[in-house]
This record gives C-alpha cells, sequence and structure tokens, in this order.
C-alpha cells in the first residue's frame, strides 16, 4: 500500500531480530544456575584507587572487593573513572524509542526496516512494533523530547500505517556510549586488575557477547581470538 513512497531499498534475507531484554533475562537465569549473585538496587559511589591496582568499590550495600574489576557503565563509566586518574573518550549520544502493540499482523513489519530518510529502524518484536533512532548530543539528559517522538511516529506511520496503534505507543530515551571513532574500549588499565568493557554506542547488544568473551580472556590469562590492540583505553584513532 506505500510502494509509491519507496525508492529503493536493499533486501538482507539473513539479517534476524531478537529481543535483548528477553535474553538478558534468560542469561542472568543461567548465570545464578552457576553461581553468580547478583546486586541489584545499589549504587555505585566510587572506586577506590590503590598503588597500581583497584582496592575496591564503595557502593550503597558497602565496599565491595574482588580479585579483578571490569566497567561496564556505558555512558556513565566515563564519571567513575575520571576519579581515579582514568580518562576515556566515551560521550553520551541520546536516542529515543516508541513501542506500539500490534493491531494488524498483516500490515506490520516482518522483521527490521531501515528508514534511510530519518535514520530509524522499525522492527517487529512478537506482538510489537519497535521504532528506534535519532541521534541527539545532550549530555546526560533524559528529558523526553516530542518532536523525536513525532519523526519516530512519522516514520512509522508513513511505511506501516495501519500496523500499529500509535494511540497506545510508549517512548523512551536512552544514552548510547560513543566514541569518537567507533569501536569500543575493551581491556586492561593502567591499574593491573580494572579492565573497560564500554562504548559500543549503537551496538551495545549486537557485540555485548563477544566483548564479554574478550574481557573474560583478557582478565583470566587466556589468549584473545581476536588482535585487541586496537580496542585498548590507549589507541590512535587511524585516518
Amino acid at each position: 500500500p506505500v510502494r509509491d513512497r519507496i525508492a529503493g531499498g536493499l533486501r538482507l534475507p539473513g539479517d534476524e531480530t531478537g529481543d535483548c531484554a528477553m535474553f538478558t533475562d534468560r542469561l542472568a537465569a543461567r548465570c545464578r544456575a552457576a553461581g553468580v549473585r547478583f546486586l541489584f538496587e545499589t549504587t555505585i559511589e566510587r572506586i577506590v584507587g590503590g598503588s597500581g591496582a583497584i582496592a575496591g568499590v564503595e557502593t550503597s550495600a558497602g565496599r565491595l572487593t574482588a580479585d579483578a574489576y571490569v566497567v561496564a557503565l556505558g555512558s556513565y563509566s566515563p564519571l567513575l573513572l575520571r576519579d581515579i586518574g582514568i580518562s576515556i573518550p566515551v560521550y553520551p549520544i541520546k536516542g529515543y524509542s516508541l513501542t506500539l502493540p500490534i493491531v494488524d499482523a498483516a500490515a506490520a513489519p516482518v522483521s527490521t526496516v531501515m528508514d534511510e530518510t530519518y535514520k530509524i529502524a522499525i522492527t517487529r518484536l512478537g506482538d510489537r512494533i519497535r521504532v528506534g533512532g535519532t541521534a541527539e548530543v545532550s549530555g546526560y539528559n533524559l528529558t523526553l523530547n516530542d518532536r523525536r517522538r513525532a519523526t519516530l511516529a512519522h516514520s512509522v506511520g508513513d511505511l506501516f500505517p495501519s500496523g500499529g496503534d500509535l494511540d497506545r505507543s510508549t517512548f523512551w530515551c536512552g544514552l548510547r556510549p560513543m566514541t569518537p571513532d567507533g569501536p569500543p574500549l575493551l581491556g586492561p588499565t593502567r591499574y593491573g586488575n580494572l579492565y573497560l568493557n564500554t562504548g559500543h554506542g549503537t551496538l551495545g547488544w549486537t557485540m555485548a557477547c563477544g566483548s564479554g568473551r574478550i574481557v573474560a580472556d583478557l582478565v583470566t590469562g587466556r589468549p584473545t581470538n581476536i588482535d585487541v590492540g586496537d580496542l585498548g583505553v590507549d589507541r590512535r584513532p587511524r585516518r
């Protein structure tokens, strides 16, 4: 019904869509079964630096100590690290998301559609349509911008006018941890027991398992299956 609005496109038959919330919940259940203990509703107050090593992490649950520490706090990683003298080029870039219930399954997206006009992704998650995109430089401000919502609503309404119910949609924003050159920051720091796993930008879940494997190998002293020389905090972006 909207063929007249489309100038052209690329079809990627191997592309897939997943639900990262479902993935995370199932992963957490497996971790608990393996003996992992999660501390929810716990505020990290500061990292306690020492002589060449981290002495602990002060939290609302008291000081926590470990053999090794990994900073994986997304856009908020630089705020904790600067107090121990580590500066990393990770910046919060705000993105917006709109989720609406499907009212006509035949008129809703089957998988993911990228609207290159507005740089917006429209995907199907079960009985919902998820619309996400935009890049706003506004620091750590999480205020919802109605103009951004209007852009998301226009895109999905233009391409799938009868697929979902915009009147029952939910609006959300989050901060993407971007680096100037694109790749994340993975690996050791000048503190012998402190490692980084941050700066994944818009591809946090896409690179999550691979990044976790790399950092786990570095922490335990195993060889990594890729060269991580260009992923460290001291790298220099290539021109």
